[in-house]
């Protein structure tokens, strides 16, 4: 729907004059029509995408250096406490954690302004400094050396600069020291998941050091116990060491000869004794690696300086990044299950509920999927960085294997959102149907899947939580948008990922099997924009030919996502002329919703803005089409496991809305059914009256003398008969058979459904009996008109308005008319 000002803004985009040429558009749109259906011989005469079109929608975002977006975030340094911890305690925008730390010291619009006013700058700079790192970076330097520079840039009276300066020590001093800032590299989700799993870390392995120590101290007490029930325990040497200096003073020999050498209690068996020692033993020889995450890849991280300097992760390199991470768990798994075991065993034996029968079975086979979940959460993070082409190609099978077999392994997969992992070498992205790595992990019925983005970090850190709280084998599709490579992308690779989302390419979703069995309670769909529509829909202003600005809406789709991609804009898009006007054109979005049998009378478009300001229309390949109807099956799928748009629930409301409707229809059938049997009885009753009224008549009358008198009397004779009989017959029931007519108003009481519609006419003229179902009041209190309208909105068409009884009310005429239909 489009709606036109008078109004003009020279920023918007504006749609180029032209003079309409109905011929040459002919000419034109079969040259089009051609390109999109695949004739290569078309494309001399057709006109490329420029290279410097966006879609219309991102146009406002050329220019990435004005754009504030999320990135660089603040890392958080370690939190201690409990497992409940937030996406957002963990990691937020710089902008955000900047205006956070100038309300500690100076809370209030009002307070530290010149500083406050000031940190977009700070913000940009921190930025600019970042844009070569990979990884997180220590916050205080690059802070200090960005304060200094603003001081600099501002040029400040000496007065001014002082207070400056001291409100950005003040900054400083409110930020943790230790805290780090990440810039949007090629890395962004590798980066968040070791800051989360070292924030989960720190306190889960001091509860568990402070456990041990516990335990250890419990072991050791009741070896002590046992030994003081020895005789060695009241030896003389044993005496003179407890006595310690006023040893010289006792004869300890004698003291051991009178003291009693048997024993208070039962000791204990041979077997627990060497059971306790060997676990305390375990206990005490028990250290924390120094590794904290194993991160498996194949050798393609370009960066590899930064995984070496990152605490606690140590990087592998191998072929085949799924099996090796199976064994690295299996073997960190193994080295661990010693003194888990020997600190349940510990507790049993301090608690002194060890069963021989029982426990001895169940410790001699103690591995990995024995652990307890805070015994898995301990095991050292096993990354595996997998390639989706791989992924869908050779590496199959051991991806798979592992998916299914319930370590607790984090299975990262960085995803092109345009491309299809299944397509062979040598083919294009759009040849076959997309294999959709996310659907294939949710046919491993027990991993946790998750399908999400580095743009939107939240979403991100929020799955990575929940997939390490889960303890089962996880998968993580993630899109981190592109860079410029080769050819230039004109937008940055926060907002192509952000792009990929808004077109359905890589649409967000969770699969998470700890949380039920089926997927109302499995499936989170959050974090897509409008989840219940095909594309989003956003609001989009030009101007016209004649400078008018035009509100509109456009759709983003999967090709105004492919439009940002010079590949797939120099093959799949080419521009329809100013001058070429045709009902023929059709935007995409109307065109997918055309039916299948419609869509070759017209040809697809998408609107697409250049570097002056142009507004221009797009045609769209057919080739390109079909990905837009493949990418839409899926996200339908998706909506329907969400429960958005579920079709077995349309199906469920219809069915039930037509049952409604069938036993309403069933029911107001019977009321009529019943009303006419009513009518029939009573028309059946009345002319019986009548009947046996006539009868009475008949038979009182002197037909013996009428009879016997000539049949050419002269009629006045007869006169006072006739009269007599007249009169007899005065009150025959004639009368009463009129009065079955429905003239007056009447109500089919049981056909009412309760609605209140006539009460709200008149509740004096109208009124509910016992059971509320409506009767007639008193006429006097109401008018015709009141009946008519009465009638005309009663949903069960149960008001029958008869004739009026006032012959004095306006407008008669035209309301017996209306009283006619329900009558």
């Amino acid at each position: 729907m489009k709606k036109v000002t008078a109004l003009t803004d020279r920023t918007l985009p504006a749609l180029p004059a032209a003079i309409r040429d109905a011929e040459a558009s002919k000419e034109t749109l079969r040259n089009l029509r051609h390109f999109h259906l695949g004739n290569p011989q078309a494309r001399a005469s057709v006109q490329p995408a420029g290279d410097d079109c966006l879609p219309a929608l991102l146009a406002p975002f050329r220019d990435s250096s004005r754009l504030r977006f999320d990135y660089p975030l603040f890392l958080r340094p370690a939190l201690e406490g409990g497992e409940e911890i937030e996406a957002e305690q963990l990691a937020l925008p710089l902008s955000q954690a900047l205006r956070e730390a100038a309300e500690t010291f100076a809370p209030g619009p009002d307070s530290a302004r010149m500083l406050k006013d000031n940190l977009p700058w700070v913000e940009r700079d921190l930025r600019r400094r970042l844009e070569e790192n990979e990884g997180p970076a220590a916050i205080a330097p690059l802070l200090a050396e960005s304060c200094k520079g603003l001081v600099a840039h501002l040029k400040l009276d000496m007065e001014n600069s002082t207070k400056l300066e001291g409100e950005l020590e003040k900054l400083q001093a409110a930020l943790p020291a230790d805290g780090t800032l990440l810039a949007y590299g090629r890395y962004p989700a590798i980066h968040l998941l070791v800051h989360t799993i070292r924030n989960l870390s720190v306190s889960r392995h001091t509860r568990f050091r402070e456990g041990l120590d516990d335990l250890i101290l419990g072991l050791r007490r009741l070896l002590e116990v046992e030994k003081e029930k020895s005789t060695e325990a009241k030896s003389a040497a044993k005496l003179a060491a407890g006595i310690g200096g006023a040893g010289s003073l006792l004869n300890t020999e004698a003291l051991s000869g009178m003291m009693e050498h048997r024993r208070g209690s039962i000791s204990m068996s041979e077997e627990r004794h060497r059971r306790i020692t060997e676990a305390l033993a375990s206990l005490e020889s028990f250290e924390d690696g120094q590794t904290l995450v194993y991160l498996v890849h194949s050798g393609r991280l370009t960066e590899e300086h930064w995984p070496a300097r990152t605490q606690g992760l140590e990087p592998v390199v191998d072929a085949d990044p799924s099996e090796r991470a199976t064994l690295l768990f299996d073997r960190e798994a193994g080295r661990l299950s010693k003194v888990f075991a020997a600190a349940r065993i510990a507790r049993l034996e301090i608690d002194d509920i060890y069963d021989s029968a029982i426990h001895d079975p169940w410790f001699a086979g103690f591995g990995w999927d024995a652990f307890s979940k805070e015994e898995l959460q301990l095991v050292p993070a096993v990354i595996s960085l997998e390639d989706c082409n791989r992924i869908a190609g050779e590496g199959m099978a051991s991806f798979s294997r592992l998916l299914s077999s319930g370590r607790p392994v984090q299975i990262l997969a960085r995803v092109l959102a345009h491309n299809n992992p299944g397509r062979r070498e040598g083919e294009g992205p759009f040849q076959s149907f997309r294999t959709e790595l996310g659907y294939l992990g949710i046919g491993h019925r027990q991993a946790f899947i998750a399908q999400t983005s580095a743009a939107r970090h939240n979403h991100l850190i929020g799955g990575f939580l929940a997939a390490l709280n889960a303890t089962r084998t996880s998968l993580h599709l993630i899109n981190t948008g592109l860079k410029s490579a080769g050819r230039q992308i004109a937008l940055n690779a926060w907002l192509v990922a952000g792009a990929a989302l808004e077109g359905r390419v890589h649409p967000f979703f969770r699969v998470n099997p700890d949380r039920g069995d089926s997927f109302a309670e499995r499936m989170d769909f959050d974090g897509n924009p409008l989840p219940d529509q095909d594309w989003p829909l956003h609001a989009f202003n030009y101007r016209d030919e004649d400078g008018l600005v035009v509100e509109t809406k456009l759709a983003f789709t999967f090709a105004d996502y492919a439009l940002l991609l010079p590949e797939l804009r120099d093959e799949h898009f080419v521009a329809v002329p100013p001058e070429c006007e045709s009902d023929d054109l059709l935007p995409l979005a109307d065109y997918l919703r055309k039916p299948r049998e419609e869509s070759p009378n017209y040809v697809p478009f998408v609107w697409a803005v250049d570097k002056s300001g142009s507004l221009l229309r797009l045609v769209v390949s057919r080739t390109l089409v079909h990905a837009c109807r493949d990418r839409l099956n899926y996200w339908h799928a998706l909506q329907e496991m969400a429960g958005v748009r579920n079709r077995y629930v349309e199906l469920a409301i219809e069915k039930a809305q037509t049952e409604i409707q069938a036993a309403a229809d069933a029911k107001i059938a019977e009321a009529e059914a019943r009303r006419e049997q009513d009518l029939a009885d009573a028309r059946a009753e009345a002319a019986g009256e009548v009947m046996g009224r006539l009868t009475d008549v008949l038979l009182g009358m002197d037909l013996t003398a009428m009879a016997s008198r000539p049949a050419a009397r002269p009629a006045a004779h007869a006169q006072p008969k006739a009269e007599s009989l007249a009169q007899e017959q005065a009150p025959a029931p004639v009368v009463e058979e009129e009065a079955v007519g429905f003239d007056e108003p009447w109500i089919d009481t049981p056909l009412c459904t309760s609605c209140n519609d006539c009460m709200k006419v008149n509740p004096l003229m109208f009124l509910y009996n016992d059971t509320k179902q409506a009767v007639l009041g008193d006429l006097k209190t109401g008018t015709f008109a009141q009946m008519v309208e009465a009638a005309e909105i009663c949903p069960s068409k149960c008001i029958h308005p008869g004739k009026p009884w006032n012959p004095a009310e306006p407008d008669l005429e035209e309301l017996q008319q209306k009283a006619a239909a329900y009558n």
